[in-house]
């Protein structure tokens, strides 16, 4: 393990996902990361893996982690009056088996909950230390997102260093039965890979894989096949094959004949939100419809993530991709925030067109990324 740093991070934190078109299917959130982008920062390792290879990463051959994130967060809470709901974390995982990370993502997530906003916290890891926070489990609006990549087989071969599939069913069973509201992020499959290690069996594989999960407790199901690029990465000492190529090679070294396949169906599309190197469109259609009607079969919500529109194979009468909400607060007159009723956060969505909408500012109702002046204002 390399030496871990806890370092400062610089200015704000509070700003959104980047998605600006109107296929936009993301709820307005304030993304915290716990560390910055870059290889030594998550232990993953995953194959896949983009967000430690952004244009802005950090290169340092230590694992650095936030240590004032509880002080910056503080600082914008006190200069809004309107608080989207927090994703943590989207550069890397914030329950890696690093004492010095879970620590600040404790203290991070205490101070969250005094100030009574909403968050999210998406993981391949064990959240299991924020039971120790005293009002973690039944403080609402929250909810925790576990990601799969696919069967034990497929996880090893994925994700290796993080959780391994036993446990991640685990972490499932025990927050579902604790009453947490928890889902899956099927994210991302590679059906290519699939039938790499299964043959004509892969799609059981996966109807087994649901029944796991909605045996474990979780309630609906996120499914991305994935969007990649032939760019090369570039780690710390060198310049590296490009993520599509790190995945070809470990499906050809299953089978070639699935590894042509893969270079077939796997073409460079350019629109909405997801631009890159998608699986072909009239495949991901069909596979993400059999897959919703697997997953509704088994009494779960089903929606993709960014790669299809919600009316093309999301469940009905979801109020966005992750199904649970998570409203923008309101600030009170003590400081606190309290939940504003009937918001869900997909303001250009649910709000488009509303003069008055349940926040009072409806400058949100757009694709746009929020800007920090829409927040200072509206309901209180």
């Amino acid at each position: 393990m390399n030496r871990v740093r806890p370092v400062p991070k610089k200015g704000s934190t509070l700003h959104d996902y980047p998605y600006a078109t109107p296929g936009r299917k993301c709820p307005h959130f304030w993304i915290i990361n716990v560390t910055p982008p870059g290889p030594s920062h998550c232990l993953h390792h995953c194959l896949y893996c983009y967000a430690q290879h952004a244009i802005y990463s950090d290169y340092s051959d230590d694992t650095l982690v936030y240590n004032n994130l509880p002080e910056l967060v503080e600082k914008d809470l006190k200069r809004i009056a309107l608080c989207p709901p927090i994703s943590m974390s989207n550069t890397s995982d914030p329950c890696q088996p690093i004492p010095e990370l879970r620590a600040e993502v404790k203290r991070l997530v205490q101070l969250l909950m005094s100030y009574g906003v909403s968050f999210s916290i998406t993981t391949k890891g064990d959240p299991g230390f924020l039971l120790e926070l005293p009002g973690f489990v039944h403080y609402r609006p929250k909810f925790i997102a576990v990601t799969i990549e696919g069967t034990a087989d497929i996880t090893a071969l994925l994700s290796p260093s993080a959780l391994t599939f036993e446990k991640r069913v685990e972490v499932v069973r025990r927050l579902s039965g604790l009453g947490i509201d928890t889902l899956i992020r099927f994210d991302p499959v590679f059906i290519h890979l699939f039938q790499a290690v299964y043959g004509h069996s892969w799609f059981d594989k996966i109807e087994g894989l649901i029944d796991t999960f909605a045996g474990a407790g979780a309630k609906h199901r996120v499914c991305s096949t994935g969007r990649l690029s032939k760019k090369p990465v570039y780690p710390a000492h060198g310049v590296g094959d490009s993520l599509w190529q790190r995945v070809l090679d470990v499906v050809q070294a299953h089978s070639p004949a699935a590894a042509r396949c893969f270079q077939r169906d796997y073409c460079y599309q350019r629109g909405g939100t997801s631009q890159g190197y998608l699986l072909e469109r009239d495949l991901r259609l069909r596979f993400h419809r059999r897959l919703r009607a697997v997953v509704e079969s088994r009494g779960m919500t089903y929606a993709t993530c960014q790669e299809l529109g919600a009316q093309e194979c999301d469940s009905e009468g979801l109020p966005h991709c992750q199904r649970f909400l998570l409203p923008f607060a309101g600030k009170q007159s003590d400081g606190r925030f309290k939940a504003i009723e009937g918001c869900a956060a997909n303001c250009h969505i649910s709000c488009r067109g509303l003069a008055h909408p349940p926040c009072g500012q409806p400058k949100l109702a757009s694709p746009q990324p929020f800007k920090v002046s829409y927040l200072r204002g509206g309901r209180s």
